[in-house]
C-alpha cells in the first residue's frame, strides 16, 4: 500500500544533538537535523494469522495489545519516517551487540531506502520520493562493521546545490518549479537509487525502477551511473529495483533484471517488459521482449523466474485522466494518485518462456496470459513448475489499492482491506488455462515476502515477511513482526489446498518497535532449506535508534540471537540483499562520520567523509 498525505505533520526532529541511544556506548557524532515532518506510509503490511503456531491460533492471553494499534501508535510510528543526515562508518563494539554473533556468519547485508525527506528544508509529501542511503553490514570472524551513506545521485547533487528543489517524484505533490502548471505528459520523475541494491559480478549496485543503476565502490562512494556495459540498450534506459537469481543446471548462477515500459499507440497503449539475463561475471546472455496488450499501466514493480519461465502479474491499473488534467496539472495530486484500482478488470498473469528452455506448461508457445480474479501485488515470495504442466506463485495479494490514501487522520489508514496483503498461491494450470486462487495466511496481513536463495524459482517449503502486529482478517497496521510461512511445494498440485496445512512462526518485535523486510542468510553447508538466519532491521521508537535483528530462521518466534545496536536512527528503508562477500574495510579502520548538511558535491563532484 502507498499513502500520500496532503498535509505535513509535526516534526519530532530538533536541532540538537542526537541523544545516545538507551543502553549504547554513544559514537562520537553530531547530528544537524533539521525539521522535518514524517508523511506517508510506504508499502503497506498488513494482516494474516495468529500469534504463532497454525493458522486460526486463537492469541493466547496476554496478548490482547497485539490486536489493538492505537494513536499514540501511529505517533511513535511515524518518529521512523524522519532524515538522517549522518553519515558513519564504525566497527560495532561488543557492548552494542546484545545476545551472541554467530562466529560461521561471513558475508555482507546491504539495505537502500529513502533517507533524506525533505530539500531545502521543504519536506516532501511522501517518503518513497526521498533520496536513496545504502546501509551495510559487513561481517567477518563474529565481528560486524556498519556503514550508511548516500548514493550521489545527480539529482541530488543538483538539487543539494540549488538548496530547492527541482524535480517531480512518482509520489509527491506539487510542482518543484513553483508554477501553477506543468505538462501532464511528461512523466519523467527524479531519478533516486532508493529501493533496491545488489552486489553481482564485481559490481555495487543502487537500484530505482525508472532510472539507470548507480555503481558504488566497496566503500559506497558513488562512481555513476552504468548501462551494464551496454546491456541496458532500450530507448528508456530504466533498470528495475528488483531483480532475481536462480541456479541453472550446471550449478551456475543467473542474474534477470528487467524493465517496465509504457508504450503509447494511437489505439491505446502497451506495456513492455524487457528482460536480461546475464551470468556470474555480468555478461549479458539474453534479452526477450515481451508486449503486454492495454497494460501501459499495469503497474510492474516485481517478477518472478523459474528453471523455464518469466513471470509478470499485470495489476488492474488504470489512468484516471479526469483526474489527471483537473488535479495532476495544477499540482493537487501526485502521479501515482492519478492511477485507479478497477475491480471490473481481471488481474493477468503472463508466463514467457525463457531462451533456451523447454516449456512444460506452455509447450510450443512462446507466452500466454491467464486472467484470474482481481487484486494488486507489488512484490512476489517465488514460482516454480509443478507437475502436470502447472506453474505455482506465491506472492502478497491486496484486494485493492488506493495511491491517494493519506496519513492525516491517523490509524483509520489501516481501516479497509485496499492496501492489505495477504499471503497468496496461485496454480496455474497451462493445460487448461484455469488459474486457482488460495489465500493462505488471511488474519495476520503481510508484506515484502523472500525464500531462501536455494529455493528462487525451485520448490520451496518455506517464506518470510514483514507483518502486522495487529490481528483479525479485518484488522492490520504497520508492520512490527516477521512472519515465516511453511506449507508442502505440492499444497494446491498434488494434495487439495487448505489452510490448515499452512503453519506459521512469528516474531513479535514489540508494541514499540517496527520491522522491516526480512531478508535470509544461509548457514554456511546449509543441510535444509531453512538452515540460516534471517535479518530484520528495526526501528525502536522509545530510544529512536535503529537496530538489526539476527533471527535463527527455524525458530523465529523464540527472538533474535542477537541485535546489533546502533547509535543513530535509520529512516524505514525499503529493499536489500545479502552476498556472501566481505565488502567491508581491514579490521583497523578508524571510526568516520560526515554530516550530508555541509554538501553533498563540489563542482558537481561527489564530496564524502
Amino acid at each position: 500500500m502507498t499513502l500520500t498525505t496532503k498535509s505535513a505533520m509535526k516534526s519530532h526532529a530538533s536541532k540538537a544533538s542526537l541523544k545516545s541511544c538507551k543502553g549504547i556506548v554513544p559514537f562520537t557524532t553530531r547530528l544537524a537535523l533539521r525539521p522535518n515532518r514524517g508523511h506517508c506510509i510506504p508499502h503497506a503490511i498488513a494482516a494474516p494469522e495468529g500469534i504463532r503456531g497454525q493458522l486460526g491460533d486463537a492469541l493466547p492471553k496476554g496478548d490482547e495489545f497485539a490486536n489493538q494499534f492505537t494513536q499514540q501508535d501511529f505517533k511513535k510510528f511515524m518518529q521512523g519516517y524522519r532524515s538522517q543526515y549522518e553519515e558513519i562508518s564504525m566497527w560495532i563494539d561488543d557492548n552494542d551487540i546484545e545476545g551472541e554473533l554467530p562466529r560461521e556468519l561471513a558475508g555482507t547485508l546491504l539495505r537502500n531506502g529513502p533517507g533524506l525527506l525533505e530539500i531545502g528544508g521543504k519536506p516532501l509529501t511522501q517518503p518513497l520520493d526521498g533520496d536513496g542511503m545504502i546501509c551495510k553490514f559487513a561481517f567477518k570472524d563474529g565481528k560486524v562493521h556498519f556503514q550508511n551513506k548516500y548514493v550521489r545521485t545527480e539529482a541530488l547533487m543538483k538539487e543539494q546545490a540549488a538548496s530547492k528543489m527541482l524535480y517531480r517524484g512518482a509520489f509527491s505533490v506539487g510542482n518543484p518549479s513553483g508554477g501553477k502548471f506543468f505538462n501532464p505528459f511528461n512523466f519523467t520523475v527524479k531519478g533516486i537509487a532508493n529501493t533496491g541494491v545488489l552486489n553481482w559480478g564485481g559490481k555495487l549496485l543502487a537500484l530505482y525502477e525508472r532510472d539507470l543503476p548507480y555503481e558504488l565502490d566497496n566503500d559506497l562512494k558513488t562512481l555513476g551511473k552504468t548501462t551494464l556495459g551496454g546491456a541496458v540498450d532500450t530507448e528508456k534506459q530504466f533498470f528495475g529495483a528488483h531483480y532475481r537469481v536462480v541456479s541453472e543446471p550446471d550449478a551456475s548462477k543467473r542474474l534477470i533484471g528487467f524493465n517496465f515500459v509504457e508504450e503509447t499507440t494511437l489505439s491505446g497503449g502497451n506495456g513492455v517488459v524487457h528482460f536480461w539475463e546475464f551470468d556470474e561475471s555480468f555478461k549479458r546472455l539474453h534479452k526477450t521482449q515481451h508486449k503486454m496488450p492495454g497494460g501501459t499501466f499495469g503497474f510492474i514493480h516485481d517478477i518472478l523466474v523459474t528453471d523455464q519461465h518469466y513471470i509478470v502479474l499485470e495489476n488492474p491499473i488504470n489512468m484516471n485522466f479526469g483526474k489527471l488534467l483537473t488535479k495532476y496539472t495544477v499540482a493537487k495530486a501526485c502521479l501515482a494518485e492519478c492511477l485507479q484500482y478497477e475491480s471490473s478488470k481481471p488481474t493477468k498473469i503472463h508466463v514467457i518462456k525463457r531462451p533456451g528452455k523447454d516449456s512444460s506448461v506452455l509447450g510450443s508457445k512462446a507466452h500466454a496470459v491467464f486472467e484470474t480474479t482481481p487484486f494488486f501485488s507489488f512484490h512476489h515470495a517465488n514460482a516454480f513448475e509443478a507437475s502436470e504442466g502447472r506453474l505455482v506463485v506465491d506472492t502478497v495479494a491486496m484486494t485493492g489499492i488506493d495511491f491517494g490514501n493519506n496519513i492525516d487522520s491517523g490509524t483509520s489508514v489501516f481501516e479497509g482491506k485496499a492496501g492489505r496483503g495477504v499471503v497468496t498461491r496461485l496454480v496455474i494450470n497451462g493445460q487448461t488455462g484455469k488459474v486457482q486462487r488460495h489465500p493462505v495466511v488471511t488474519d495476520r496481513a503481510a508484506e515484502f515476502p523472500s525464500v531462501a536463495p536455494v529455493a528462487s524459482g525451485k520448490p520451496h517449503q518455506h517464506a518470510y515477511t514483514a507483518g502486522s502486529r495487529v490481528v483479525g482478517e479485518d484488522k492490520w497496521g504497520p508492520q512490527q513482526v516477521v512472519m515465516k510461512v511453511s506449507m508442502h511445494p505440492g499444497l494446491g498440485t498434488d494434495t487439495p489446498f487448505s489452510q490448515q496445512q499452512a503453519s506459521t512462526d512469528v516474531w513479535d518485535a514489540g508494541p514499540d518497535q517496527f520491522a522491516q523486510e526480512p531478508i535470509f542468510c544461509p548457514r554456511p553447508d546449509a543441510q535444509t532449506e531453512d538452515d540460516g538466519w534471517v535479518f530484520t532491521m528495526v526501528y525502536d521508537s522509545a530510544s529512536d535508534c535503529s537496530h538489526l535483528a539476527v533471527l535463527d530462521a527455524k525458530d523465529l518466534k523464540s527472538g533474535p540471537v542477537a541485535r546489533i545496536r546502533l547509535p543513530q536512527r535509520i529512516p524505514y528503508g525499503i529493499h536489500g540483499s545479502f552476498t556472501e562477500q566481505y565488502l567491508g574495510p581491514a579490521s583497523d579502520a578508524k571510526p568516520q562520520s560526515y554530516n550530508i548538511s555541509k554538501a553533498v558535491a563540489h563542482d558537481g563532484v561527489p564530496v564524502y567523509a
